[in-house]
């Protein structure tokens, strides 16, 4: 298996340090959930997620306009077959205005890129959603 989570977040340059152990602990709930719903099995096949996340989708204006991007409200990805990774955005700004509960939020966005990838990399993975 590769060394380190396949599941990645950081948080781009604009936030504080303070945001660090918020990050762990999502970085560490997402790979729990996929190590529940059985991603990992398959050590030849196992998808790994770069988040970072960013306070809005517009500082990434001009990269997200290059193809193969999806962009979604709130977030943004690409997948990228070739070694079953995926860079993917997720915007925090919107969440706080609307003072919703954050972390839940973020977590909520982090399920819905790699679900959609999961259910894009077709079903001969049969990969479980993760909830």
């Amino acid at each position: 298996m590769q060394q380190g989570f396949p599941i990645t977040i950081v948080a781009d340059g604009q936030f504080s340090d303070s945001l660090k152990p918020l990050l762990i602990q999502l970085e560490m709930w997402i790979n729990f959930t996929a190590l529940k719903a059985e991603w990992f099995g398959n050590e030849d096949y196992i998808l790994s997620f770069d988040f970072t996340l960013l306070r809005s989708l517009e500082e990434k204006k001009l990269l997200l306009c290059e193809d193969n991007w999806v962009v979604e409200s709130g977030y943004a990805y690409h997948y990228e077959s070739s070694n079953q990774t995926t860079i993917a955005f997720i915007a925090v700004d919107d969440l706080a205005q609307e003072g919703v509960g954050i972390e839940e939020a973020i977590k909520a966005r982090l399920i819905a890129v790699a679900n959609a990838v999961a259910s894009s990399v077709g079903s001969g993975h049969d990969l479980l959603a993760l909830s």
